[in-house]
């Protein structure tokens, strides 16, 4: 009788285990990374397309890659529009997903801007970005999104 009494002890202990772990992780925060994924700035909360002066049937219904340069386009502003080009190519199936735009504009920074397809600005990448950084982002973001 006794040894029933310490298996079926032993067998709730077991069961309770992963309960007590999860409040413990839950409540200190430990083991849970604080860090994001994402190499892009995120915008928290996202810019409206209003405040930022986008065009409605420009930038909605479809994510956008937006690429904002100051004054007139040079070589290198060219360059970087065919790096977008060959990103948004990378996509494969989900490229009808997204358009690349080019844009001056003096209200945004110069780089890259995400768009998502209620014209909301998501993410931000400066001029020197990386391709594959942002493509991974790219694919991470469609992933998760049910828009566009």
């Amino acid at each position: 009788m006794a040894s029933n009494r310490c298996t079926f002890w032993a067998i709730w202990a077991l069961g309770m285990l992963p309960v007590l772990l999860a409040v413990a992780v839950y409540t200190t925060g430990v083991g849970i990374p604080s860090e994001q994924v994402n190499t892009g700035r995120l915008l928290q909360p996202a810019v409206p397309l209003q405040q930022w002066g986008g065009q409605a049937d420009r930038f909605t219904r479809h994510w956008s890659l937006l690429l904002v340069h100051r004054g007139g386009c040079d070589h290198g502003c060219l360059r970087q529009e065919e790096r977008l080009k060959r990103i948004h190519d990378a996509l494969g199936r989900d490229a009808d997903r997204f358009r690349v735009r080019m844009e001056a504009s003096d209200a945004l920074a110069p780089g890259v801007w995400v768009v998502d397809p209620l014209g909301n600005l998501v993410l931000h990448y400066g001029q020197a970005y990386e391709g594959k950084a942002v493509l991974t982002d790219l694919r991470r973001l469609l992933k998760a999104s049910r828009l566009g």
